[in-house]
């Protein structure tokens, strides 16, 4: 890092583990402190879903005051304005891009963390009016345009959360040499001290798990349809759907297929060791935390073609992508891995490397190579995750 360099200033809405866990190995590998201005502390939906507040302790959190929230964050962008800042989820909070907006002007070398848009009508927290939705999926891509015009003459880079992170920025005009591909990465859990009480299971069957807020946009219809397929043509299959929500929505099933209710905030892992794969059929996910955290826990992953974190499941061959929708495709590959069960061992053999490369420790050590690099050479720098081609 550059010798005048005392700390990074990072700038969320909110900070979660997903991103917090990041920070805490960012601030141990660079030797600086990482100070996050957050609007606040919680989030109300997010809360609703089963999350709480960041376990992870050894990053500074600074609250930005509701009252004054511009002028305090102008403040601190000028008391460092020789410092890196980066900013994560800038566009859900209208302030926040007010700061990343004012950070470009006053030419402060700052990154954003950005997932991408959804390019799909369904609500990303829930089931909204479908009118709303449809006018926000046509706007959006004007909008990133917009963004992309205002900020780049300033912005040093963005770390793309997936690919189509990367093709959206791309496509509004971002320079593809400023684009580094970037994830969410948590740490693999020690095992529970107490054993996690799971459903019981039926001897001889492939043990399958969803986890996930039972809305629209998560596709556990596509899911429903493909286990009911497989098992009429003769899959031994056991399904445990977890997750806030209502599942009278999608039906009553018999012991084959049951609600297991939601799974406490810190331990899906270890929920997770007791299946054979996790499936996520989401007609669009930015990332997909859980990927990561059934790979952590050994489980390969079958996840639709519009779930970021499918890099993942590719680059290390842990587990199968299906067209988002397509119960057929998901009831043929589930049928498959019922009678193909070596198929199934290579994928949970691949999940060790898996876990070991999206430890936040390798991603801490990717964002710094970018940070301290040479801005001709940040693009030459090779991302952990991604195949050499993207």
């Amino acid at each position: 890092m550059r010798p005048q360099l005392q700390r990074i200033i990072a700038w969320h809405p909110v900070l979660t583990d997903h991103q917090a866990h990041t920070y805490l190995e960012l601030s141990r590998q660079s030797g600086l402190p990482v100070i996050v201005q957050v609007a606040r502390f919680e989030d109300e939906t997010r809360r609703a879903q089963g999350w709480t507040d960041t376990r992870v302790v050894g990053i500074e959190r600074q609250l930005i005051p509701a009252w004054g929230f511009i002028p305090h964050g102008l403040l601190r962008l000028l008391e460092n304005r020789d410092q890196i800042h980066v900013f994560g989820s800038a566009f859900e909070d209208p302030r926040m891009m007010l700061l990343l907006w004012s950070a470009s002007l006053l030419r402060i070398e700052f990154y954003i963390i950005s997932e991408p848009y959804s390019p799909v009508s369904f609500g990303y927290f829930g089931d909204q009016a479908a009118w709303r939705e449809r006018l926000k999926t046509w706007l959006r891509p004007h909008l990133y345009r917009a963004y992309v015009l205002a900020l780049r003459r300033g912005l040093r880079g963005i770390f793309t959360i997936s690919r189509l992170a990367a093709q959206q920025y791309a496509a509004a005009g971002m320079p593809k040499q400023r684009l580094f591909p970037f994830g969410y990465f948590v740490p693999s859990e020690v095992p529970a001290p107490v054993p996690v009480k799971a459903v019981p299971a039926i001897p001889g069957y492939v043990r399958l798990a969803f986890v996930g807020s039972l809305i629209g946009i998560k596709g556990l219809p596509t899911l429903l349809a493909a286990t009911r397929r497989a098992i009429k043509s003769g899959a031994n299959l056991q399904l445990d759907v977890y997750g806030p929500g209502n599942p009278q929505v999608f039906g009553r099933d018999d012991d084959r297929i049951r609600y297991g209710g939601r799974i406490p905030f810190g331990q899906t892992q270890h929920r997770l060791l007791n299946y054979d794969l996790l499936v996520l059929p989401s007609h669009y996910d930015g990332w997909g935390v859980v990927v990561n955290e059934a790979l952590c826990a050994g489980v390969p992953v079958l996840c639709s073609d519009q779930v970021g974190a499918r890099v993942l499941v590719e680059t290390f061959g842990a587990g199968l992508v299906f067209p988002r929708g397509d119960e057929e495709a998901l009831a043929d590959i589930l049928l498959a891995l019922t009678r193909e069960p070596l198929a199934l061992q290579s994928m949970k053999a691949a999940c060790p490397a898996a876990a070991a490369a999206i430890q936040p420790s390798r991603a801490a050590a990717y964002m710094l190579r970018v940070l301290s690099a040479a801005e001709a050479h940040r693009a030459l720098i090779p991302s952990p995750w991604y195949l050499p081609s993207e």
